[in-house]
């Protein structure tokens, strides 16, 4: 095929160059053509395509055309087969189709060449290049500003949030997180004791009691390690902007503001017991079912006998509160 289409060429160029055989001047210039290596003449691609022009050659256009044949882009069926290294099969030491080990392509130069190839999810979209935009995949990935909603792609959110945007707005729990579109709040407790780092993998509860207007955050660990923090209202009141948030000096002197409290080898310590001293600081508290509480807490607790004192240290927490 390829030399049919070289053949016809030829021919063409031929006829013209006899007929216009004499001296050119302004008034017998040769128009554009099909022959004269330039763009033009509505064109497809140089001197060919278009309704003026031959056929492209479909085994040098830069197209996968399986129905001409190919069984790769310009390769394979009538054109000549496809090399190894671009043949739409990952082989060889390749570390995607077409790209890495020998090949010396890296896979996210292919990211724009309209072929399902490189480690892509699908054609130019996913793996080294952008994700794919999806709308019912159960995430917020793409261009999407909640889960399956929102941006260029996907329906509209049900809620004016925007769970991209660092702001809490729609009916989130906390920033970005939680509520109708955005992914679940990632609650945690993390703390350490005498510069041991301990998280509350196991299990992480928060609470609202409305009739005492009390939060109860617990956490606890695989081996046994628990966290109790309680906190009473403050005689002024919970913040009624939470992002106000609220601050707490704990010892034994002062407990009816609240308690915290950990138990390690089974032995309690805790702000109650006489030498004690915490100190938590509330970030943000929407202290109401469905509300969160974040913030940082740290102190030196005592055991009941006063016989010994843990630091309590680079607290942090991210807690949702139920009934």
């Amino acid at each position: 095929m390829k030399n049919t289409y070289k053949l016809m060429g030829l021919i063409g160029t031929l006829v013209l160059l006899l007929s216009f055989a004499s001296c050119l001047n302004e008034d017998n210039k040769i128009p554009e053509n099909c022959f004269d290596g330039i763009l033009n003449n509505g064109e497809e691609r140089i001197d060919c395509g278009g309704v003026n022009c031959p056929l492209c050659d479909p085994c040098e256009n830069g197209q996968w055309d399986p129905l001409l044949g190919e069984t790769w882009r310009d390769c394979g069926g009538s054109c000549d087969p496809c090399p190894q290294e671009s043949n739409g099969i990952q082989d060889g030491d390749e570390e995607g189709i077409d790209c890495g080990g020998s090949t010396l392509v890296d896979c996210a130069q292919l990211c724009g060449d309209g072929l399902l190839n490189g480690n892509e999810e699908d054609v130019d979209c996913g793996g080294d290049c952008d994700p794919c935009p999806t709308c019912v995949d159960g995430m917020m990935n793409g261009d999407e500003i909640g889960i399956d909603c929102g941006g260029p792609d996907c329906p509209d959110c049900a809620t004016d949030g925007d769970c991209t945007n660092g702001e809490l707005d729609g009916d989130e729990e906390y920033i970005d997180c939680g509520g109708t579109i955005c992914e679940p709040c990632e609650e945690y407790i993390n703390y350490k004791v005498s510069g041991v780092s301990i998280s509350s993998l196991a299990g992480i509860t928060g609470t609202f009691d409305g009739g005492t207007s009390t939060i109860t955050l617990t956490g606890s660990t695989t081996s046994g390690a628990t966290v109790t923090i309680v906190l009473n209202q403050p005689l002024s009141g919970w913040p009624a902007d939470p992002s106000d948030g609220a601050s707490y000096n704990l010892n034994s002197t002062n407990v009816t503001s609240g308690a915290i409290a950990f138990e390690l080898g089974g032995v309690t310590y805790s702000s109650v017991f006489d030498g004690s001293n915490a100190n938590i600081n509330l970030s943000y508290v929407d202290a109401q079912a469905g509300g969160a509480v974040v913030g940082t807490f740290s102190g030196q607790l005592n055991n009941m006998d006063d016989s010994d004192t843990q630091s309590l240290s680079q607290g942090t927490l991210l807690v949702l509160l139920n009934d």
